[in-house]
């Protein structure tokens, strides 16, 4: 074993695990303690000793032996005349005046002399002291030296050979200057500060920075200012602001886009600090970002598509993912049809995924199965028969803890009771931070790298880089983007390699998720926790009714129980004060034509309700967010609460109309460019300044009244009739007017 020796001395005539010969005794050097070395006898007889090391280099026999067991030569340094002899008398001085330091130093004694000085014996002082004291002399000299530079500068004098050349110069000097300059610390944090609050605004010159900044110098250090000489170090002249502001790279900063303005300010300050997890789902980053793909919607046309997933901490593993529409509703703000985008719910499956293995489905690669992959399957199998089947290479991780942003999906009741039944604690990342989530961060940028990127309708980071005709392509489903996506996370991500993994009993190996889940696993344990159908039931949404012979309402929709169970409950009052008598329904958004009612009585049990008019839907996948749209359809369109017929029979026109897609009427008619809120005449025709002539109103015809029943306004007394001359014959009615009823 060769090493550097180590301690507060260092010599160049041995090293750890060198022979020498030592009293007429072979002996190997084991280690060095502070003063004294460490020999360990080559033969059995002795013990090994500890001894100074002054003792063992002044003996008589004192040799360092070789493989061969010959004597080694002693290390002869240059001599120091023939180093000096190139320098002029300056240098040369100055050389010989750094070689005394360091060697007092090194040794304890300056060059010549006999006896240490004070603060430098070696037998009463460690390294470190010497070199705070040699740091405290330099100084009261004139020279400012921390003793960790002193330690630096002996370090490159004792690699060289003890060469006093490589004194002669002061690494200091090769150093980059500090950005601020001689500006106060306190105006530069200003400079940061004001610069972050614009980061979010419009963007602007470094003359309202300056402003800004003077205005909370006098806010913040009124009294300093009272004092010439910090008035002269806080209020900088305008030359000088701009110039530490060009220094600090806070003018290039003004001059981006908002977006990466915004993105900087979000960034907090270093050193960062990263999450760490030492067990699977300690630790799970949650987070939602467009997928940048265009896919096909249920009308038949291009729409984006928003992604959440689910990322653990302790082994990088993609845990779970969810792909949803993301279509911007239409009609008037506050009421819009159609809008669409990652609700609560569908954070609900998510982390429902994350309680259940991944399933193969038909035509993926065979290296997807758990079988072939790193993961621990033997043992998983044993623990959890559900691995048995066609089970993809993706992990099972419960969640304890999970970080999520202040969404309103991530902020909405239904999730936050959802993680309590599962046992998962909730941690709130900073708004407009996205540094909290740093890995599912990283997760969306790689997938857009090895995945997005080779899908069709790939729209690009950024609008400047978006392509030609993305809706032109021929684009996939939501559906099959999310399958696409799963056989990427078990093929691709969970069985590549990643520079932030690395093995705890051999750290220069890189491992990839699979393999690190693998390596936890064996030491934490895997146990399975299999979702029931009854504890599915307590994630869907939920909704108080009230029982009546009706049955029960939930979203403007009637439900009938199946059995007659339901007429047990009509009238009777739940009991829960805290819900005003009313009892607890779930219903499924995505399959919204059975619910469930819960009976908390005796026990407890789950009554089965179906949609009163699901045979109007039959065969028609609809969903939740189908029959909120057609509502509002309705009820722009007829001025009032529609029934629930009405709505059923929108909910098929409009799903017929979706597989028909745009007709071709509809996809021919011209689209009128916008010309103007009002049209200026600037024709060859009159002036609109020239002064037309007065109206006579003699000789304004009459129009004719409408034949409009009364009723239909409201009420019967404003059903006028038509204004004419008395010595005229009514007109008649006008053609293609619908006779009153």
């Amino acid at each position: 074993m060769t090493g550097a020796v180590s301690g507060w001395f260092e010599t160049d005539r041995v090293r750890l695990g060198d022979l020498v010969r030592w009293r007429g005794v072979l002996w190997e050097v084991s280690a060095f303690k502070g003063r004294q070395i460490t020999l360990r006898p080559q033969s059995g007889d002795q013990a090994p000793v500890d001894t100074l090391w002054r003792e063992v280099e002044n003996a008589p026999d004192f040799a360092v032996l070789d493989q061969d067991g010959q004597a080694t030569a002693r290390k002869q340094l240059p001599a120091l005349g023939e180093l000096l002899e190139t320098l002029t008398s300056e240098e040369r001085e100055k050389a010989l005046w750094w070689h005394g330091h360091m060697k007092e130093l090194q040794t304890g004694l300056r060059p010549g002399c006999t006896t240490a000085r004070p603060g430098y014996a070696p037998d009463t002082t460690t390294f470190k002291q010497r070199c705070q004291t040699k740091s405290a002399e330099l100084a009261a000299a004139g020279f400012e030296f921390s003793w960790r530079a002193l330690d630096d500068r002996r370090r490159a004098w004792k690699e060289a050979g003890e060469n006093p050349l490589v004194l002669l110069h002061d690494g200091r000097k090769n150093r980059t200057p500090d950005p601020g300059g001689r500006t106060d610390k306190r105006v530069i944090a200003l400079m940061h500060e004001v610069t972050a609050r614009h980061a979010r605004a419009s963007g602007g010159r470094v003359t309202r920075v300056y402003e800004d900044v003077e205005t909370l110098i006098h806010e913040r250090f009124g009294r300093e200012l009272k004092d010439p000489r910090e008035a002269e170090r806080l209020l900088l002249p305008r030359s000088t602001f701009y110039t530490r502001m060009r220094e600090l790279g806070l003018t290039e900063s003004l001059k981006q886009t908002t977006r990466r303005r915004g993105r900087r300010a979000s960034k907090p300050s270093r050193p960062y600090t990263p999450s760490v997890a030492l067990r699977p789902g300690q630790l799970v980053q949650i987070d939602t970002s467009p997928l940048k793909v265009k896919v096909i919607g249920d009308d038949g046309r291009a729409i984006s598509a928003e992604l959440t997933a689910a990322i653990d901490v302790a082994s990088r593993s993609c845990m779970a993912l969810m792909i949803v529409p993301a279509v911007t509703g239409e009609g008037q703000p506050g009421r819009r049809i159609g809008g669409r985008a990652t609700k609560a719910f569908d954070l609900v499956l998510l982390l429902a995924q994350c309680f259940a293995p991944l399933s193969m489905r038909p035509g993926w690669d065979p290296l997807t199965a758990a079988r072939d992959s790193a993961l621990p399957y033997d043992q998983l199998c044993a623990a959890d028969a559900r691995f048995a089947e066609a089970i993809a290479a993706r992990p099972v991780i419960h969640p304890r803890t999970i970080v999520i942003d202040q969404g309103s999906p991530y902020l909405s009741d239904h999730f936050k009771m959802v993680c309590s039944f599962l046992g998962i604690s909730i941690e709130y990342a900073r708004k407009d931070t996205p540094t909290d989530k740093p890995l599912a961060e990283a997760f969306f940028h790689g997938i857009g790298d090895t995945f997005s990127q080779f899908l069709p309708g790939w729209t690009g980071r950024s609008f400047e880089q978006r392509g030609y005709g993305i809706e032109r392509q021929r684009l996939f489903s939501i559906n099959q983007v999310q399958a696409a996506a799963e056989e990427w996370v078990a093929l691709d991500y969970q069985q590549q390699p990643h520079e932030g993994l690395r093995s705890p009993l051999y750290p220069g190996m890189v491992l990839s998720p699979n393999q690190m889940y693998d390596q936890l696993v064996a030491g934490y344990g895997y146990r399975p926790r299999q979702l029931t159908a009854e504890d599915n039931r307590k994630l869907l949404v939920p909704a108080w009714v009230t029982v009546t012979d009706k049955g029960i309402q939930i979203e403007n929709r009637t439900y009938r129980s199946l059995d007659g169970r339901l007429r047990e409950l009509e009238g009777l009052p739940s009991g829960l004060a805290r819900k005003n008598g009313r009892w607890e329904a779930r219903y499924y958004p995505y399959y919204p034509d059975v619910a469930w009612l819960y009976d908390h009585r005796m026990g407890g049990q789950w009554i089965p309700v179906e949609f009163l008019y699901r045979h109007l839907l039959a065969d028609l996948p609809w969903t939740h967010y189908d029959w909120q749209a057609a509502a509002e359809e309705l009820a722009l369109n007829e001025g009032h609460r529609v029934d629930e017929v009405a709505i059923a029979l929108a909910v098929k026109r409009r799903h017929r109309r979706t597989r028909r897609g745009p007709t071709a009427r509809q996809a021919a008619e011209p689209r009128l460019p916008f010309r103007g809120v009002i049209r200026l005449e600037t024709g060859d025709g009159e002036s609109a300044d020239a002064p037309t002539a007065p109206l006579d109103p003699d000789t304004v015809p009459a129009a004719p009244s409408l034949p409009v029943p009364g009723r239909d306004l409201g009420d019967d007394r404003y059903a006028l009739p038509a204004l004419a001359p008395a010595d005229s014959e009514p007109d008649p009615p006008p053609t293609g007017t619908v006779p009153p009823a």
